[in-house]
């Protein structure tokens, strides 16, 4: 996962992103993902980050297919 326009103006992006940059473990696991653990904070704003994400992203492939079936 990456930065996005997906991303742009999510709390939990803001959030994550000023822990983030202000903590050696977790700037670490960004740049060698799957080899370095995220500090217990940075792991829960991770988490909250991903779920937010992943929503949003559904709710994005999902708003053609809406749209669609309202016109028919």
């Amino acid at each position: 996962m990456s930065f996005t326009r997906s991303t742009v103006g999510m709390p939990e992006d803001q959030a994550y992103l000023l822990h983030h940059f202000a903590c050696p473990s977790c700037s670490a696991a960004g740049i060698t993902p799957g080899t370095q653990q995220r500090c217990a904070t940075g792991a829960a704003l991770w988490a909250q980050y991903q779920g937010a994400y992943n929503a949003r992203e559904h709710a994005e492939r999902s708003a053609p297919a809406a749209q669609l079936k309202s016109t028919r």
